[in-house]
């Protein structure tokens, strides 16, 4: 493929990732980034790429962006993530998540964009009423302004399509973790928490809510990155269509938290806390429209994908 994506979010976890994977496989595609680095990580972005500081809502800058690169595809994963951190800065992640959202959609829809992926988030579900979760048989019932804000976007991808002809596809990410994921911060999620109380103690404090009995269906990030580049592969139209992207396993945190201490041969000291507001007691994903729509068939189960992150600790301990 001989294109110009352009990735937001590409110092962030899964954008690094992403570019880095994108790069790899096809090395002929220039790849553009934009990140103002407010959670992402400078020393995350690939060097290879065409990198521009800023911030979506900036529209001077995300104009020059598009006249000046012209790119075929966007692939959009900057957010400000987390259910936690939504409910505490509900104004703040609105304007990122969901105006941050339709400046990217519109400047992609004025400058004939091929196609919009969006990362989406399986909290839009709000906790399904059957699992294995199917999109056709859980209505989008969101418990938190992230999920909310979340929901607006796919609902925005789809109206896109329907009056603008531009195609949008939109992908629902369960819990993704793997290596890249700093733990010591609000958008953390449990595996990178835990790892970075582990082998940072001074910048994380380990923590548990509830009872440990509520169950993620936990993403390893190559899949993620997969489901993408499937995505751009495509020869079909989607027209804001939503797929569910998890690995279709269910682990419970106390399960997860066996796993981690087993591989590290570390004790766990964690907090009680108590469960957390706006969470799905549980997740567990019908993946069996990506596997149709995408050909998506994540490779990377939640134990291996554990030992690649535990392993990317361990250098990054060694590094320090």
């Amino acid at each position: 493929m001989k294109t110009t994506v352009l990735v937001t979010g590409c110092a962030g976890f899964i954008g690094s990732n992403f570019v880095r994977q994108c790069r790899a496989q096809f090395p002929e595609i220039t790849v553009v980034g934009i990140d103002d680095l407010s959670t992402g990580h400078r020393n995350e972005v690939d060097p290879s790429i065409i990198f521009y500081e800023g911030s979506m809502l900036d529209a001077e800058l995300v104009e020059r962006i598009f006249v000046t690169h012209k790119p075929e595809y966007v692939f959009h994963f900057a957010a400000l993530p987390r259910v936690s951190f939504s409910v505490e800065f509900p104004r703040r992640t609105t304007e990122a998540n969901v105006v941050g959202t339709v400046a990217m959609l519109e400047a992609a829809k004025n400058h004939g964009v091929k196609c919009f992926v969006y990362s989406s988030s399986s909290s839009v579900y709000g906790g399904a009423d059957k699992l294995p979760t199917r999109e056709d048989e859980n209505p989008s019932n969101p418990k938190s302004p992230y999920a909310a804000q979340k929901y607006m976007g796919e609902l925005n991808c789809k109206i896109f399509s329907e009056l603008y002809g531009m195609d949008t596809v939109c992908l629902r990410y369960f819990t993704v973790f793997g290596p890249g994921q700093y733990g010591d911060s609000p958008y953390s999620t449990v595996v990178a928490a835990w790892l970075e109380s582990l082998y940072f103690p001074n910048n994380k404090v380990g923590f548990v809510e509830g009872d440990g009995e509520q169950s993620r269906d936990f993403c390893y990030i190559d899949n993620v990155v997969q489901a993408n580049l499937l995505a751009m592969q495509a020869t079909r139209r989607f027209d804001g269509m939503m797929m569910n992207i998890a690995y279709g396993s269910q682990t419970s945190v106390n399960q997860l938290r066996a796993q981690v201490e087993l591989l590290t041969g570390k004790t766990l000291h964690l907090e009680q806390r108590p469960p957390r507001i706006g969470d799905a007691r549980h997740t567990f994903a019908d993946i069996s429209r990506a596997r149709e729509m995408l050909g998506y068939d994540p490779q990377v189960d939640v134990a291996e994908g554990l030992k690649r992150t535990v392993a990317w600790f361990e250098e990054r301990k060694h590094a320090a």
